[in-house]
């Protein structure tokens, strides 16, 4: 369980614990305001003694009520902040990438962006032997990051988005691991990759769109 499950589930627990004391509360503070509206609390008693008894009584309950009203303020104040607090936190993980699934976002695009200048540069007559190598280290990193399962906690669509991002990263480094130096020279092999990285071009705008990836920033780093 990732610390904003325990934030929305720790601050929902405090919510709930709040709205049982301003119940509490309430419920006492009624019960004191009916009792002053009874008629005996608007007529004062002749007799002395039983005037300053009736006097204390009153401001003792008048007290009550004040400390009561006041608890309830507070508690719902309270009740709603922490109530707030838990959903904006849960919305925000439904949202937002984890620091892991951020990685690999971040990695996929550094990667995919990489792998497509490398299949320009043989496709306009560079050495293949000399990319190869790099070509192929490319490829199993995309493999290994697109195997990796998507953090729990997103909303459906959010996991849907990332999930065929990531596939679609592993099945096009699967497919470029397994092509030779030959291979790679066949204009119609490389126009069909180059395809295949505008697929994943698209998913990767979706998810950027999704969970507000600043392009730019990245654009900056690559």
């Amino acid at each position: 369980m990732v610390l904003l499950d325990w934030f929305f589930i720790g601050l929902l627990s405090f919510a709930m614990l709040c709205s049982l004391l301003l119940l509490f509360y309430l419920f006492y503070f009624f019960s004191i305001q009916k009792e002053l509206k009874k008629k005996q609390w608007h007529k004062r008693p002749k007799n002395k003694v039983k005037r300053k008894k009736w006097l204390r009584t009153r401001k003792m309950l008048e007290k009550q009520r004040k400390r009561y009203g006041i608890n309830v303020f507070i508690f719902l104040v309270v009740m709603l902040i922490s109530a707030g607090s838990a959903f904006y936190a849960r919305y925000y993980q439904l949202t937002n990438l984890t620091s892991d699934d951020a990685k690999v976002v971040v990695q996929g695009y550094l990667l995919t962006e990489d792998l497509e200048k490398k299949m320009m540069t043989i496709k306009e007559g560079g050495s293949v032997e000399k990319v190869y190598p790099q070509f192929q280290e490319v490829s199993s990193l995309l493999v290994s990051y697109g195997n990796r399962p998507v953090s729990g906690g997103l909303s459906t669509e959010g996991a849907k988005l990332l999930t065929r991002y990531y596939v679609s990263m592993k099945n096009i480094g699967l497919n470029l691991t397994t092509l030779s130096q030959e291979q790679l020279t066949e204009q119609e092999t490389i126009n069909g990759y180059l395809k295949d990285l505008k697929k994943i071009n698209e998913r990767q705008k979706a998810v950027f769109n999704y969970f507000k990836v600043n392009e730019s920033a990245l654009k900056q780093k690559n």
